[in-house]
């Protein structure tokens, strides 16, 4: 039986708020690079006639070192940035169907909901791109074995907790998300994925080897952050505030930090930066994204993106108004 996983120690783990000093200021625009029209078939269906079509904007903010991307539906994925190539296009590489259970289903059935999951080779940054249904992405490393001809290898699952605001702070009330981890043959790395398709991949290292007894999860902390919207100047009381757990995956060792709508984002433990305990707002940005097939940027959407140290393991984590969240490990 493919067992689903618990928290282990339901402890308390206090949400630590953002810091009230913050500019208003956004600062320097990120550098856009390229855009990338790329197509999702939907799980289970291997026609691409089928296929939706999603825009992703790819772009470089220097001071952050950071390369971002955003999908037309303003979910984000974050990497390290690096030299930039001058063929700048996506090539598909294969594709994956990954099934995922709810929250209370023990086993996989014929009723699985199947998320389709494109995976793209991003030739400006020598990247792959996983691309999922509901314009989802995620970056990950493009191994030098990589290959294409393997289907993904179920490693383990967990029903995640995610305790919301105007809660009682513990995870009694908190929401269940559940979250299936897949390992592709193809680069030897873990793909994450929830119930709502959020997508999180990791490189292949020692918590994707094959597992021989699944572990639960554990709290570490919470984060609460806020996020303005690309037209919204400053912050006020008004301004959007999205709460973020941050669990430890023990099956790999692995942090997750997820959201109530089922973005996820998956780094290393990371170390603690002080004795300050909240995030520290290190920046903001306004990211626009074309739909698929538009040109022209002035129809573009524009997203407006906040970006926090959490001094907890001295990751940045990136934060979309529409909730969506991106990880950048310390670098």
């Amino acid at each position: 039986m493919r067992k689903r996983t618990t928290a282990g120690l339901l402890a308390l783990a206090a949400f630590a708020g953002t810091l009230t000093a913050q500019p208003a200021d956004r600062g320097p625009e990120a550098k856009l690079l390229y855009g990338h029209d790329l197509k999702v078939r939907p799980g289970g269906n291997p026609d691409w006639p089928k296929a939706a079509k999603v825009g992703v904007e790819v772009f470089q903010d220097d001071t952050l070192k950071a390369l971002i991307a955003i999908t037309e539906t303003g979910n984000l994925a974050v990497a390290p940035a690096g030299p930039v190539g001058a063929e700048k296009t996506s090539k598909w590489h294969t594709g994956l169907d990954l099934k995922v259970r709810k929250v209370g289903e023990p086993e996989f059935t014929q009723k699985t909901k199947a998320f389709g999951v494109e995976v793209y080779r991003d030739t400006g940054t020598n990247k792959l791109i996983y691309a999922g249904e509901g314009g989802w992405v995620a970056f990950a490393p493009a191994p030098g074995g990589l290959t294409a001809d393997k289907g993904p290898k179920w490693h383990h699952a967990l029903d995640l907790k995610v305790r919301l605001l105007g809660g009682d702070n513990t995870f009694e009330s908190a929401k269940k998300i559940g979250l299936e981890v897949y390992r592709d043959e193809n680069t030897g790395g873990l793909v994450y994925i929830t119930e709502t398709g959020g997508l999180a991949a990791t490189p292949a290292g020692p918590g994707a080897a094959d597992v021989a007894k699944a572990q639960g999860w554990k709290p570490a902390h919470g984060l609460i952050l806020r996020v303005r919207k690309s037209d919204e100047p400053d912050f006020t009381d008004k301004t959007k505030r999205v709460p973020v757990e941050v669990v430890l995956d023990e099956t790999t060792g692995n942090l997750i930090y997820a959201t109530e709508t089922g973005s996820i984002a998956v780094a290393p433990p990371g170390v603690k930066t002080g004795e300050e305990t909240r995030p520290s707002w290190v920046g903001a940005m306004n990211l626009k994204a074309r739909k698929a097939g538009e040109t022209d940027f002035a129809k573009a959407k524009k997203y407006g993106v906040e970006v926090f140290r959490d001094n907890r393991t001295g990751h940045l984590v990136f934060v979309s108004e529409t909730g969506s969240i991106a990880v950048l490990p310390k670098q």
